[in-house]
């Protein structure tokens, strides 16, 4: 049982809950920018774990005008004036460590602080939930050289490197453990978070071409709609991939120093682009050996999810229907094909958010393609990215992915872009499994997959990065104005 009472001066709630609200509301990771930020009296906090005298692992209701409170998942640990200054990191925004107290006594974010992961690794080895206890051990050992990284808006993520030798290791579980990375989810829902629920899933079906998880975390609390008791994971440890490239930063150089047709730069990405084909259509078959696979319901059915999701696309960025004539109308033309099937391969789980940026290039003659974050779609409830869906949605992801990277990079030749489009493809139909789409059907299905995709992009850039709307604009167009479904995919199994 943790312990009932801390040692140390915890402020009273409601002081707590009021410099809480001022700080999460400027953190990167808090997603309620467009509205008023938080008051501090209507938070409600609905889980206060406490692993340990100075730590509170905390679950906080931050209320919506006309919807369902958010779930906000803020860890803090007691410290004395100071350490903030000592834990904020190379690179990190003034605030990002935690906030004082009037007194001076200072709440640390808990990422940032190494007596939060001792105590989570503790908690963990205690739940059982670990695939590797003395790598978890071995969070205990070296959660003094934590360094949180700066790059990531929704999580936050902690590096807790290997030890550079044998003297400088804690532990003899610290040596024998590789680089570990370990992410905090910030938002919370009831449930499982697919990014631990799959990553264990494909973990133990053998593929080893995801981060291998080592360990993971969930908090009990009160559902604050129902009342009903329910979980969530909040936080998971990995192998952490050193010396790999981010997949997305490796296409966008590629594309910047495309040197043609018959140059070996295009000649590299060409083959990149199929490898990494081919790792995809290997994570497809691990998923559906590790998960199983679903009635995938009729082409209507999905045409009407589709359809919903359009005309919420179209409502929330009105440019779109400016920039594309008879955009409507063009829409449902192609769930008008859709319908037209006879039938859906399988359904199964999916990443359900596949880009480059969700992939890792290992570095050495033997480099490959590492898979990572399986949350799916930011924008998308839990309930939706936790159901089995079309393998081809991953792939009219990661074929927009391309896109981007071209558009980034600076792609001058635009025979770029249709070269490592196609050579991903081939890549994946090489490898894909037999109960794929195929010939019409699957041309049929990647083209209204992309679109969708492609639409969903243009409401996230609408809200995030407007500078950025032109790319799905530009994505939209490309699959419209495919004069046939060939020319949106290669014909053939994908």
């Amino acid at each position: 049982m943790p312990p009932t009472d801390p040692t140390g001066p915890w402020p009273e709630q409601q002081v707590l809950l009021t410099r809480l609200a001022a700080w999460m509301s400027e953190r990167r990771w808090f997603p309620l920018k467009d509205e008023q930020p938080p008051d501090g009296a209507a938070l409600r906090v609905v889980a206060d774990s406490r692993p340990a005298p100075e730590v509170r692992d905390l679950v906080v209701a931050v209320p919506r005008a006309g919807r369902d409170p958010v779930l906000m998942h803020v860890p803090l640990v007691l410290d004395s004036p100071g350490a903030l200054e000592r834990l904020t990191g190379a690179g990190e925004a003034p605030g990002a460590a935690g906030f004082a107290l009037p007194d001076g006594t200072a709440l640390v974010d808990g990422p940032h602080h190494p007596s939060f992961w001792r105590a989570w690794a503790r908690a963990a080895l205690a739940a059982g939930t670990t695939l590797r206890p003395e790598a978890t051990t071995a969070v205990v050992q070296r959660a003094e050289r934590l360094r949180v990284t700066t790059g990531e808006q929704s999580n936050t993520s902690v590096i807790l490197p290997a030890p550079s030798g044998a003297d400088d290791a804690a532990g003899a579980e610290d040596a024998a453990t590789e680089g570990l990375i370990i992410k905090l989810f910030r938002v919370l829902a009831p449930g499982r978070n697919p990014d631990v629920e799959v990553s264990v899933a494909l973990a133990r079906d053998g593929w080893d071409q995801v981060s291998s998880p080592v360990a993971w975390s969930t908090l009990s609390f009160p559902d604050p709609v129902s009342g009903e008791p329910a979980s969530a994971d909040s936080a998971v440890a990995a192998a952490f991939i050193p010396d790999a490239e981010d997949g997305f930063a490796l296409f966008c150089s590629l594309a910047g120093s495309d040197d043609g047709e018959a140059g070996g730069t295009r000649a590299r990405a060409v083959s990149l682009a199929a490898d990494l084909g081919v790792t995809t259509a290997h994570m497809h078959e691990h998923l559906a050996a590790a998960m199983g696979t679903a009635d995938p319901g009729s082409p209507a059915d999905l045409a009407a999810a589709l359809g919903e999701r359009a005309s919420w696309a179209l409502g929330e960025v009105p440019e779109l229907t400016r920039a594309v004539p008879d955009l409507e109308a063009r829409v449902e033309a192609g769930l008008d094909e859709l319908r037209g099937l006879e039938e859906l391969p399988p359904a199964t789980r999916v990443h359900g958010d596949y880009h480059l940026g969700q992939t890792l290039r290992g570095s050495g003659g033997q480099g490959r393609w590492y898979v990572l974050d399986f949350e799916g779609e930011p924008l998308r409830p839990l309930a939706d990215r936790s159901r089995p869906d079309q393998p081809l949605r991953d792939v009219a992801g990661m074929l927009r992915s391309f896109d981007y990277a071209a558009a980034v990079g600076g792609a001058a030749d635009p025979g770029w872009l249709p070269a490592v489009r196609s050579a991903f493809l081939d890549g994946y139909r090489s490898a894909a499994p037999s109960t794929g789409a195929a010939g019409h059907a699957a041309d049929v299905l990647m083209g209204v997959l992309e679109l969708d995709k492609a639409l969903y992009e243009a409401v996230y850039e609408a809200r995030n990065r407007p500078d950025w709307l032109r790319i799905p604009l530009s994505g939209i167009r490309h699959v419209l104005r495919a004069k046939s479904p060939a020319e949106r995919s290669p014909r053939g199994t994908v």
